[in-house]
């Protein structure tokens, strides 16, 4: 194949599994695709039984009316043609991921106030629109989205998550080593459902053939390393049993939650299309330091770092921190000495979370 973006393709596979101790599935997971793209989604819904997979439920239908139908049945072949997005510009589709994410939220929290018994659910978002040449990702939450270099075989993870320990991390407070097993490790201090107006982080990722994206919810993530979702996505050529493989391996290692990948294939042997797509929408003195990963920021997306978190409250059933109120007034994160005890002697230096790992 030469280098034009028609003649590279993409493959994409899902897999979910309720895991080793869970009673029932609170993660919800989506794959849209067209002849040209695929819109794939990852929501973990939190609240306890009902609650969460209501919450997840809502958000992806949410995102089905607002991105997909136009018409078209959700359960009509994958590569039925959806004209509304083929030739829609990364401006406007950013606009769209963001307006479908809150319309999720709004229907999220509307349901909650008028059944008492669902009060309190929440859900993570994290919805990936994967062109030739690039991705766009929005995100709410602490799934994530990661881009896996086909030729390098190196790790980013694209999306920040939106927890009470990474912002500890991001502080100079915790190692990210020492956050993978902090117990307050699943606070969040944004998700759908927390109110009706919501931030929506929006990332833009460059690919080239042999590249992977992949989503997931933090149930891979407790148990599997990202340098091993690497390794299995890009030794597995089918992207379906690359999903369940990684599945597969976080059951292995105790299952502790629900389950939930997505793997997405961009394929082809024309060479480098990071290096022929346009970046005019970035500073090319962007202090991020990453060459393939930026935030997007359009006139309809606005991606802010946030240093200010409320105090985190228990909102899972089963005493499973992952959820809290109000986000608007909030104070700066102050460091705490009560901290301490779970801090290591072990040299750090410090890195964005973003950043690439071999």
């Amino acid at each position: 194949m030469g280098g034009t973006e028609s003649e590279t393709q993409l493959r994409s596979g899902s897999y979910t599994s309720i895991g080793q101790v869970r009673e029932n599935n609170e993660d919800n997971l989506h794959l849209w695709a067209a002849s040209s793209y695929v819109l794939a989604v990852v929501a973990d819904g939190m609240g306890g039984a009902a609650a969460g997979e209501e919450a997840s439920r809502l958000a992806v239908e949410a995102i089905e009316a607002g991105l997909v139908s136009h018409g078209v049945s959700v359960n009509a072949p994958l590569d039925t043609p959806r004209p509304d997005l083929d030739a829609t510009s990364e401006a406007l589709i950013a606009n769209k991921l963001i307006q479908a994410i809150r319309s999720g939220n709004q229907n999220i929290v509307n349901r909650a106030a008028i059944e008492p018994e669902l009060r309190g659910m929440g859900t993570t978002v994290t919805l990936a629109f994967v062109r030739t040449g690039r991705a766009i990702v929005a995100h709410v939450g602490d799934s994530r989205a990661y881009l896996v270099e086909g030729g390098t075989g190196s790790i980013t993870q694209i999306t920040d998550d939106h927890s009470f320990v990474e912002a500890l991390v991001a502080a100079g407070h915790l190692t990210p080593d020492q956050a993978e097993d902090h117990p307050m490790r699943n606070v969040l201090y944004r998700a759908l459902g927390q109110n009706l107006d919501i931030d929506v982080d929006v990332y833009e990722a460059f690919l080239n053939p042999g590249d992977r994206v992949v989503l997931c919810s933090d149930g891979l993530t407790r148990h599997v390393k990202s340098r091993e979702i690497a390794e299995v996505t890009l030794s597995i050529d089918d992207p379906e049993i690359a999903s369940q493989a990684l599945v597969d391996l976080a059951n292995a290692r105790g299952g502790e939650d629900n389950v939930s990948v997505i793997v997405i294939a961009i394929e082809g042997d024309g060479g480098d299309l990071y290096l022929q797509t346009p970046r005019e929408l970035f500073d090319p003195d962007d202090t991020v330091d990453l060459r393939r990963i930026r935030p997007l920021i359009t006139d309809f997306a606005e991606m802010s770092v946030r240093s200010e978190l409320d105090s985190p409250t228990d909102q899972r059933e089963g005493g499973d921190a992952d959820y809290q109120a109000d986000t608007e007034h909030t104070p700066p994160i102050a460091f705490d000495p009560a901290y301490e005890r779970f801090l290591s002697d072990d040299a750090y230096e410090g890195r964005d979370t973003r950043v690439s790992e071999q």
